[in-house]
């Protein structure tokens, strides 16, 4: 119903506005949807939980105004429970109940429903557990990551916000290790309907094989260590980024902003990455050897230093219905691109790399491709194209 849909926008409109910039437009349109051409959004995970405590995510309530943000105390088994009665537009209205950080204690615990504010260390550490699920939770971290995941397989995370508030009003983060969403050693992470906002990197995935993450809204990247900053995949065969954008304003500090770093069978797709002011930053590079994967429907904008890449991963890395549009040749105060600009980066040792069914419009400086023979595709033509609609994570509470 129109009705609903314009419910449903205000909600976002009023979620976007607190991240202080011009987002709140993105997510919001006349009918209330989200990119019409997402396709499955679920995330992949065997994660089984054996019990839950509190009530689930599912339940109708009334949201009743906004958190206040203070900080209690919790155990490792704390959940936190919602009201019945009322009647949910969009996804379940929910109330959250505050707590301090959170160490899982046993497999397949569940930590739902809460605002956990953690301001020294991570907010919720899973360190060793398996089947662990984290739903439905807004998570503000200050002095160490929001999520910290260890050997901890089958985790599922999903309608979670994770905001670094921390991080100045503009430039780089105070250090490296202010992560959203950390992964180590931990196979067949799921997460869907995530936040990730002005964390050093949204979601860094190291030795997490059969990572899935769908439907990602990332927000105003700031390092300072070069790595992807709204995804990292390090090491992380069959990784898959899916439904997905990232939006970094002029006072962000990204420099990739998905980077696959010796990874192979990973799927980057359906995506939008606007903006990025590094001089050597790409929106999405394959890196240090042994990376290898696709690129599909993804679009890029307000690049300094380049859209998509193959410059030092492997032969063979597919860009498959890509779109680069209105580079910045300009040194957006942090140096001129180290590439002159260029869309398209190759490798002169490569020669199976294939640009399938992609477009470019409004280069800076007409510096398209290189090097040509790098390519064993190059099907790349000028087309003034409509970019795709960011993404807007669905929250319970907002």
């Amino acid at each position: 119903m129109r009705e609903d849909a314009n419910k449903r926008c205000i909600r976002r409109s009023a979620a976007a506005l607190a991240l202080g910039h011009i987002v709140v437009v993105f997510g919001c349109t006349s009918e209330g949807g989200d990119d019409p051409d997402a396709g499955d959004t679920s995330g992949s995970s065997s994660a089984t939980p054996t019990s839950a405590s509190g009530s689930g995510p599912n339940s109708n309530s009334t949201l009743d105004g906004s958190l206040d943000g203070s900080a209690g105390s919790s155990d490792a088994s704390t959940s936190g429970s919602v009201s019945g009665g009322g009647e949910s537009i969009g996804p379940p209205a929910c109330e959250l109940a505050q707590s301090g950080p959170i160490t899982v204690q046993a497999d397949g615990q569940i930590i739902e429903l809460l605002h956990i504010v953690s301001t020294d260390g991570p907010a919720i550490v899973v360190d060793g557990f398996a089947n662990v699920v984290i739903r439905d939770v807004w998570i503000e971290h200050v002095g160490g990551p929001g999520i910290e995941l260890s050997g901890a397989d089958d985790v599922v995370i999903e309608r979670v916000a994770i905001e670094h508030t921390g991080a100045p009003a503009s430039g780089e983060n105070p250090n490296d290790g202010l992560i959203n969403l950390s992964c180590f050693d931990s196979a067949r992470l799921g997460v869907t309907e995530v936040r990730l906002v002005r964390g050093s990197t949204g979601a860094y995935v190291l030795q997490c094989p059969d990572a899935r993450l769908s439907r990602i809204e990332g927000h105003d990247f700031r390092g300072p260590f070069p790595r992807g900053q709204l995804a990292q995949f390090d090491k992380s065969d069959g990784a898959i980024l899916e439904d997905f954008s990232v939006v970094n304003p002029p006072e962000s500090w990204p420099e990739d902003n998905v980077n696959v770093y010796q990874s192979s069978g990973v799927e980057i797709r359906r995506g939008l990455i606007d903006g990025n002011n590094s001089p050597s930053g790409v929106g999405v590079i394959f890196d240090g050897g042994m990376a290898l994967g696709v690129v599909e429907d993804v679009d890029a904008i307000r690049m300094g230093n380049g859209c998509f890449s193959d410059y030092a991963g492997s032969d063979g890395v597919v860009f498959r219905r890509t779109r680069c549009r209105e580079n910045i040749c300009e040194d957006q105060g942090r140096g001129l691109p180290l590439s002159n600009a260029l869309m398209w980066a190759g490798n002169e040792g490569f020669t199976q790399i294939r640009i399938e069914d992609s477009h470019w419009f409004a280069s800076c400086n007409g510096n398209l491709v290189w090097p040509e023979e790098s390519f064993e595709v190059l099907d790349l033509d000028e087309l003034d194209f409509e970019l795709r609609d960011p993404i807007f994570a669905q929250m319970c509470w907002e």
